[in-house]
Parts: structure tokens; sequence; C-alpha cells
């Protein structure tokens, strides 16, 4: 698979709500950082998403919209992949609602490497994914 595929399997994955689709796309040494949660490796990805979609779901009204997550000012910058990855950064937001944020991904030609995301909140001391 081509870099490009590889990002374009992991948005799809969010896009749809379908957390093994989207860590179909990851690479190995994978990890996503989140500000509430902290990093979460890639064998943590799974659970992660399931609660990040149940938090989208309960503030969509209790029902997993469709598409899950709407993505706007895609931007990628290709790199020479023997130099260095790939990088994407976006506007998200779960559909039908008000839980919004940005994320950069790096990704190669192994898969997508990681993903930072920040959350976009009119109140600061909101936390977008419950703690445990």
């Amino acid at each position: 698979m081509q870099q490009r595929e590889w990002l374009d399997l992991y948005l799809e994955g969010w896009r749809t709500g379908d957390a093994d689709l989207s860590l179909s796309a990851t690479a190995p040494a994978f990890f996503y950082d989140d500000p509430d949660t902290g990093r979460i490796r890639r064998d943590g990805f799974r659970r992660f998403f399931e609660k990040f979609r149940a938090a989208g779901a309960e503030m969509a009204g209790g029902k997993v919209p469709v598409p899950f997550l709407q993505y706007s000012d895609l931007t990628v910058v290709d790199t020479n992949p023997a130099v260095a990855p790939a990088i994407a950064w976006c506007w998200w937001r779960v559909t039908g609602t008000e839980f919004r944020g940005a994320a950069c991904i790096r990704f190669d030609q192994t898969g997508v490497l990681n993903e930072r995301i920040a959350y976009f909140t009119d109140n600061p001391n909101e936390t977008a994914i419950p703690a445990e």
C-alpha cells in the first residue's frame, strides 16, 4: 500500500466509527496522543476508540451518528519517505454535535505512525472523554 492509502484507510475507520478499520492502517509502533487520556499505544487503541465513540454517541442523543466523524480542511504534506514521514492535519467533528477538534497524523509506507489531537470547547473545564 502507498503511504497516502494508509492515511485514507485510517481516516475512513474514524469516519465510519470502525476501530478495526483504523487499526488495520496503523504501523506496529503506532500511538495516539489524547490531551485528556494521554498516550495510547496500539494495543490500547481499540478500547480508547470505543470510549471515544461512546462519548460521541452520548453527545449525539444516545446513538452513534452516521457518519461518525466529519473532516474539513484536510491538509497533507507529503515528504520523501526515506527522509521523513508525511503529515496530515485536519479539523474533525462528531456529526450532529459540538464535539470537535484538530488532528495531526504522521504516516509513511508502513502505515499510520501516530495521531495527536486537540479538542475544541467553549468550556475550559470540560473534558471530552470521561476519565476512568
